[in-house]
């Protein structure tokens, strides 16, 4: 996307009037400046950048802390040392972020709007220093309308070329930031309700779409909702936590999504499938999984919903071991089959209670795990599922929820890994510290900043290393020799021990193991992490411990030219990909898919080749 040349006397005319504040700043005491300066630093460090948001389908709604801040600043300092401070933040942020381009159009942007909306406050009847409420309503006003519709026509319609289309109650919130800590309550108890109410209609869209897949066979209908019913009673009886009852519950009722791109006549069908018929049967699980990940509130489940269709004993559909299964899956194993057997179909009638029942005690430890298949058959039965379990298998069951992983504070994991942040978290420091008149608060927050800008220089200078070998390596024509001079680079930057090259089918639902080097885990169950994953919006996937055994694990995508998904170059390291690694790949996409993507006539058939596993069914 060409930079656009109205952006270019903004940003003049944004770092004229940020020499002009710096010029007025020194007339004037520096402790307000200081630490006005720290607090909007901080709001800026807090926001999302705005090209990490995901576009909706729904009406702008941009809601900036930092906004409040800069208006604060000011009314306190006046125009222009107030414009200093809305411009200076939001350029130091933006340009660790990324382009200096256009960090310095946005913090332009967000300059010119400050002195704009300084000089309205004032026309509007207004006093630097000081605000009288409710006397100075009707200028607060006029500053909180004027900075939106600068910001925004500055970042919409010069930077963008869009329509302008304020959102008038963020604007609110914005300016009220300035006034009182309730209109900021007000604006995030907005958001949150947006949030619950974007989760509802997510799940009762998702909830809608089973019940159509449900109806589109009469002998299949309110088949979910009865398999969501038996896990849901399974779980209670277990005593489950009811966020886990509810995750299984979700699970269950959203397990036959992929069944949608079944044709109806298959589902219904007498005699014995084509390989055809069987082969569209045969994805639905995964075509379930890879819609549900798309969905965060769903993304826990969706390696459960792919895995219903595995067997005890590894010989389901897609052959996962049985310690590559979790164990949540075999709730709706067992479910999925009970209600199967129960329910009438055109080839057969349905079995009783009773005789279900039996037939799941037959196949307890080849179809069915044990101690789910017992807890199921003793809670439809009347009985207690504790009184017919084990110790062990009681212990073992107390693990089956849908697994999660804790989230780490925000920036926890930045902190450790963004010296860049560690850097600005000093200046923060220093600026405080100046404008309390603590000298050595001052100090302390130079020598953070100072080690932090040398730790940010020596990771971008390690990953421009890392970058220029992985350019060396890529430059072969021959696609072996290039996995294998990759992988060499790759476990001296990482510590990787194995690494793969994944071929992929175009219809995206499978893959096989082209190239491998070390012993790796079992492919069926890379390839299920690759499908349920390779939608993802991420440059670079990871699989953790959970989502793959053995991880962690980093997947780079393989594109053509077209920007079609051609593989996946997978490598296992003993830790995530440091910061300096992850730059210099993300930054290598590209040429490694050019080199890696599989090209006419070129079909692999060296000594390192391995030889793709047949699905078991």
């Amino acid at each position: 996307m060409r930079f656009p040349l109205l952006a270019y006397p903004a940003i003049g005319g944004g770092m004229a009037v940020t020499v002009a504040g710096a010029i007025a700043a020194t007339q004037r005491p520096l402790t307000a400046l200081a630490l006005l300066g720290a607090a909007a630093l901080a709001a800026e460090l807090l926001e999302e950048p705005e090209n990490a948001r995901l576009r909706e389908p729904v009406g702008p709604g941009v809601f900036r802390v930092a906004s409040g801040v800069d208006l604060a600043a000011v009314i306190v300092l006046g125009p222009w040392r107030g414009a200093l401070v809305a411009g200076a933040a939001a350029l130091i942020a933006r340009l660790v972020r990324g382009s200096w381009r256009l960090g310095a159009f946005e913090a332009s942007a967000f300059t010119l709007a400050a002195l704009a909306a300084g000089y309205a406050f004032a026309v509007g009847g207004g006093h630097s220093g000081r605000l009288t409420l409710p006397d100075d309503l009707v200028p607060l006003a006029a500053l909180a309308l004027v900075y939106l519709v600068v910001s925004r026509g500055l970042l919409e319609l010069v930077g963008g070329g869009e329509a302008l289309q304020p959102d008038f109650r963020a604007a609110a919130a914005e300016a009220g930031n300035v006034l009182a800590v309730i209109p900021i309550a007000l604006a995030v108890n907005q958001a949150h309700a947006r949030v619950r109410r974007s989760r509802h209609e997510t799940l009762h869209a998702l909830e809608t779409f089973a019940n159509i897949v449900d109806e589109r066979d009469p002998y299949t209908y309110r088949h979910s909702i009865r398999v969501a019913g038996y896990v849901d009673t399974l779980a209670r009886a277990l005593g489950f936590p009811y966020s886990d009852i509810d995750r299984l519950r979700w699970a269950a009722r959203l397990h036959d999504l992929g069944k949608v791109a079944v044709d109806s006549s298959v589902l219904a069908k007498v005699g014995k499938l084509t390989p055809a018929q069987w082969d569209t049967v045969w994805r639905a699980p995964r075509l379930s999984a890879r819609l549900l990940r798309r969905f965060e509130l769903s993304a826990a489940e969706a390696r459960t919903v792919e895995f219903h269709r595995e067997r005890f004993d590894g010989r389901g559909y897609y052959g996962i071991a049985p310690d590559d299964q979790p164990l949540a899956a075999h709730f709706l194993i067992v479910a999925d089959s009970f209600d199967a057997m129960t329910s009438d179909r055109p080839y057969r009638p349905g079995l009783s209670k009773e005789e279900a029942l039996t037939e799941l005690e037959r196949n307890i430890g080849t179809q069915f795990h044990p101690a789910v298949a017992k807890a199921f058959i003793a809670v439809q039965r009347g009985q207690k599922p504790y009184d017919v379990l084990t110790p062990e298998e009681e212990r073992e069951l107390r693990g089956a929820a849908a697994p999660r992983r804790v989230s780490a504070p925000a920036g926890a994991r930045d902190l450790k890994e963004r010296p860049d942040l560690v850097a600005l978290g000093g200046l923060i420091c220093v600026l405080g510290g100046v404008g309390l008149g603590q000298p050595l608060v001052a100090v302390a927050g130079g020598v953070v900043t100072c080690v932090g800008l040398v730790i940010h220089g020596w990771v971008r200078l390690r990953s421009n290393r890392l970058r220029r070998a992985v350019a060396a390596s890529v430059a072969a024509d021959d696609r072996k020799l290039v996995f294998a001079s990759l992988s060499r680079v790759l476990e001296n930057a990482t510590g990787a021990d194995w690494t793969a090259l994944v071929s992929w089918q175009e219809d995206g639902l499978s893959g096989e193991i082209e190239l491998a080097r070390g012993e790796g885990p079992h492919e069926h169950s890379l390839t299920s992490w690759l499908v349920r994953e390779a939608e993802s919006r991420d440059e670079i996937l990871i699989a953790f411990a959970d989502d793959l055994p053995g991880g962690p694990y980093a997947a780079l995508p393989i594109r053509r030219e077209n920007s079609a998904l051609a593989g996946f170059f997978v490598l296992r390291a003993p830790r995530l990909l440091p910061r300096h690694a992850r730059a210099a790949l993300v930054a290598s996409l590209d040429a490694i898919g050019l080199a890696l993507a599989e090209r006419p006539n070129t079909a692999l058939d060296g000594a390192e080749a391995t030889s793709p596993e047949l699905a078991a069914l």
